[in-house]
């Protein structure tokens, strides 16, 4: 799987010497950025008046993270809701493989007009299971 890579910095770290917990969300966020920018180069979003918005994040934090590291963060396991999208995001160690994090994040798509969450369309799901589909080639 392709994911996103990214090597851990020492501003990424506390006075613990290693990732507090609170950063590993902005590495998620990171992750998903990148996932998405094909849409969001091509305006598949901007142009359907869509907005995506984390409404619940459950993380498990597995192992340590420190200065120099190089990890990989995949999106696994998308599945859709009625109203909301839920996708696993894990952090792994690009050289061991092991496991340092792993999250399900529930967004929801909202209407930039109306501030209101949209019903998750089959163009939507054929959308984000074409991105999920790149970044696991």
């Amino acid at each position: 799987m392709n994911g996103t890579t990214l090597q851990i910095r020492g501003y990424h770290c506390d006075a613990y010497g290693h990732v507090n917990n609170a950063r590993y969300l902005e590495l998620l966020e990171e992750a998903r950025w990148v996932f998405l920018e094909p849409a969001l180069k091509d305006k598949f979003f901007d142009t359907r008046n869509l907005l995506f918005v984390v409404v619940n994040i459950n993380i498990s934090y597995k192992r340590q993270l420190v200065p120099t590291q190089v990890v990989e963060i995949v999106i696994t396991d998308v599945t859709y809701n009625n109203k909301s999208v839920v996708m696993r995001q894990t952090i792994t160690d690009k050289n061991t493989k092991e496991l340092a994090s792993e999250a399900l994040v529930t967004f929801v798509l909202l209407n930039s007009k109306t501030g209101k969450p949209e019903t998750i369309s089959e163009e939507i799901i054929a959308k984000l299971n074409q991105l999920t589909d790149m970044k696991n080639a």
